[in-house]
């Protein structure tokens, strides 16, 4: 008996731990979607009724990752200080730092395609990512990013205000972001 009672003891103290291990599943409403290449997941496969913007978009997947605002809030973040065309003044961005999302989901060092709602494709190509200080932007100013507003999430790193992206930095500054796959 006091065997069974200690093994019981065991397990139970073991579970914890290993509940730990599986990645939280939303609290709130979903603001991004990451499939693909990815070693962490918290959702299954994508269901047209519930996902419809996701179907329309012709996106699919097996297995994905959920981010609320608050669980991106969690990871670590960055601040970027730009004049967008769509500001009238130069704003100070807050967000994730996208490669810390990315390690955080142990995802594979390849193409990364965003998707907006609108439908609007861009990517980058894992060195841009390395070497750059991209955001998911939630924030101006201190002041959350709304849809209609470039929001929810904006990607966006600093640039000079005369540069012009080449054909190889589709990704930059996709706004109202809410999809992103890693992979092709």
């Amino acid at each position: 008996m006091k065997r069974v009672l200690l093994s019981l003891c065991l397990a139970l103290g073991i579970l914890p731990a290993l509940a730990a291990d599986e990645p939280a599943a939303p609290r709130d409403m979903v603001v991004l979607t990451v499939s693909g290449m990815i070693g962490k997941t918290n959702r299954g496969p994508l269901d047209p009724r519930k996902d419809s913007l996701l179907a329309l978009q012709k996106v699919d997947f097996r297995e994905a990752f959920a981010f609320d605002r608050a669980m991106l809030l969690g990871l670590p973040q960055g601040t970027v200080k730009a004049q967008p065309p769509e500001f009238d003044a130069p704003a100070t961005f807050k967000g994730p730092l996208l490669r810390e999302l990315l390690g955080y989901l142990e995802t594979a060092k390849v193409k990364i395609i965003f998707m907006a709602v609108d439908g609007y494709t861009g990517w980058l190509d894992p060195d841009d990512i390395d070497t750059s200080d991209w955001i998911l932007a939630l924030e101006a100013d201190g002041v959350p990013l709304g849809l209609g507003q470039q929001g929810p999430i904006w990607l966006i790193n600093t640039r000079a205000p005369d540069f012009k992206p080449a054909d190889t930095h589709q990704g930059h500054w996709v706004w109202a972001l809410f999809y992103i796959k890693v992979g092709e």
